[in-house]
Formats: structure tokens, C-alpha cells, sequence
């Protein structure tokens, strides 16, 4: 049985969202405040690691300027045209909603609609709700998911490759309570309270091991 596209900006919309969930962290793990404690939040991301990068996953665009990282997401999806539901119809470069008007950009190479999709997400924006911190040669960034909840992840940049770890994995979960002598439910979500040398130790004992790398590209487009 043929899939017929009946919703069609529903479906690029799910299409994006699970290109991005691919980036989202399995276990949330949060803490009850910035990481690291008693470190000054930067004013703006350095600039060493400002620039343009390729994902290695999935070939999508990191751009890191100093206020903002956000990931730019451009690939086509392929449908046969004889698949669209009548409640479409292709006019020239374009897939029209006849209902709604609704358009999408598209082109035909025989019998296929190449549908191109863009999209941008902004994964960290400096402002009162998201701080930055550097600590030992790494740069932290910190996102505040409720009023003491913080996703932390951490960021080091190593001869062209940006590598933005998380806190995800079980076995970064169980390094946290073992640091913390934490005795909480083994069912997520998890909050960890840490000092400076908890956290320092948590980083030695290979935490933040959910790693993504992006190669810096030699121009910056920003």
C-alpha cells in the first residue's frame, strides 16, 4: 500500500524533528546550578571556537557565533509525484495545499519531487537563561530547563574538530552518584548537586561521554 502524503507540512515538520532528536540527549540528567559553581559566566563565547563546522553524523552546518550556537539542517526528502494526495497538486517548482495554500518548494526529475528542506535550531543563546563558563580548557554551556533544573554540556575544540559532549549514558549517570553518593531512583529524570571537585572528577572519570564532532571549515559564513 502507497504512502499518501495527506499533511504534508505536519510531515517535513516530523521529518525535522527527528533529524533533531538525533542530537537530543536519551537520559536527562540536569543539576540544581550552573556548572562549574563559583565560576564567572562569560560575556560572550571566545572566539577560538566562533566559526562554521560540518557534523560528521549527519553532514548539518554548526554555526557558533559569540552570542548563539545553532544548527542548520538542509537535505531533500524524495517522494514519487504519483504518491501525492489529491489534496496536492505540483505547479512549476512548487507543491501547493489546495485547501490551504500551504507551498512547498520542490522539483521533478521524472517521476520523483525532490523536496528541499531547511531548517535552523538554535541549541544555545547567550541570555540570563543560558550561561556560559570555562573550566580547565573546556567551555561549558549551561541551559536552564526549570527554575533550579540545568542541562549542562560541555564543549572543547582540539585542532579543527568542536566536540560537544552530553550527559546521557547510563554509565554517566552511575559516575554521578558514585561522586555524590547520590541514593536517588534509578529512573530518570536525574538532578545531581555538585561542588567544583565533584565536578572536576566527574570529568577525569570520563563523564559528559555522549560526544558529536564537527570540523571547523575554513571560512567563516557567520
Amino acid at each position: 500500500m502507497k504512502t499518501r502524503i495527506y499533511k504534508f507540512g505536519k510531515l517535513i515538520k516530523l521529518l525535522v524533528f527527528f533529524v533533531l532528536m538525533s542530537f537530543a540527549a536519551c537520559t536527562v540528567v540536569t543539576f540544581d546550578e550552573p556548572q562549574p559553581v563559583g565560576i564567572d559566566n562569560l560575556a560572550k563565547l571566545p572566539k577560538r571556537i566562533q566559526g562554521q563546522y560540518i557534523s560528521l553524523a549527519d553532514s548539518s552546518t554548526l554555526c557558533v557565533s559569540d552570542k548563539m550556537i545553532r544548527r542548520i539542517y538542509d537535505f531533500e526528502y524524495r517522494i514519487l509525484a504519483g504518491e501525492l494526495d489529491s489534496n496536492y497538486k505540483f505547479a512549476g517548482d512548487t507543491i501547493i495545499n489546495i485547501n490551504t495554500d500551504e507551498k512547498e518548494m520542490a522539483k521533478k526529475v521524472g517521476d520523483t519531487l525532490f523536496i528541499h528542506i531547511h531548517s535552523v535550531d538554535t541549541l544555545f543563546e547567550l541570555n540570563y537563561d543560558n550561561v556560559a563558563r570555562k573550566y580547565k580548557g573546556y567551555y561549558f554551556i549551561n541551559t536552564r530547563l526549570g527554575k533550579e533544573s540545568w542541562e549542562v554540556k560541555k564543549i572543547e575544540l582540539l585542532k579543527g574538530r568542536l566536540q560537544i559532549s552530553s550527559i546521557s549514558t547510563k554509565q554517566d549517570v552511575e559516575n554521578l552518584k558514585a561522586i555524590t553518593e547520590s541514593t536517588q531512583d534509578t529512573v530518570a529524570p536525574y538532578q545531581f548537586s555538585v561542588t567544583k571537585r565533584q565536578f572536576k572528577e566527574f570529568i577525569r572519570n570520563g563523564g559528559f561521554s555522549d560526544n558529536e564532532i564537527f570540523i571547523k571549515q575554513k571560512k567563516n559564513s557567520l
